[in-house]
């Protein structure tokens, strides 16, 4: 008969393969995001940065649903329909917006945003370190002796 339950739809497993993904990316931003800031940065600037991220992932998605609200007013197919030829509207049913505009607009902000991070060196020196070698240290620290025992002779 036409009453029979027919079997229901399969499209939550990519829902929730998508979720696990994205988790697996948030994930490591709070723990190791952090303890990054806990190690490198001054005891004094410290407080600022971790401000700085708790307020990014307060306002991250406000900005996102200001944007996705923006990006659907926009029609789909902008830039191949005239937007004069469009009969329907933005609350009618059959209106689709420019979903993917927000995707290619956040792409576009974390690039640049990342340029500054493509010049930082490879390893990060701890407050108190120096970057040079233990050899180059040791020597240094051998002139440094030799001119302060040349400098004694001359002054004596």
């Amino acid at each position: 008969t036409d009453c029979e339950k027919e079997p229901g739809s399969m499209l939550w497993i990519f829902v929730m393969i998508g979720n696990i993904i994205r988790g697996m990316g948030e994930t490591p931003i709070m723990p190791l995001g952090i303890s990054y800031l806990e190690d490198f940065a001054k005891a004094e600037n410290s407080p600022f940065y971790l401000g700085c991220l708790q307020t990014a992932t307060v306002i991250g998605p406000f900005l996102g649903f200001l944007l996705g609200s923006l990006c659907a007013k926009l029609f789909v197919d902008m830039g191949s329909v005239n937007a004069e030829d469009i009969t329907i509207t933005v609350t009618d049913a059959r209106w689709v917006g420019a979903w993917w505009l927000g995707i290619l607009i956040c792409a576009s902000l974390n690039l640049l945003a990342g340029i500054p991070f493509w010049f930082l060196p490879k390893t990060l020196v701890k407050e108190g370190e120096t970057n040079e070698p233990e050899e180059v240290r040791k020597k240094s620290v051998i002139l440094l002796q030799e001119n302060e025992a040349e400098h004694a002779k001359q002054s004596m």
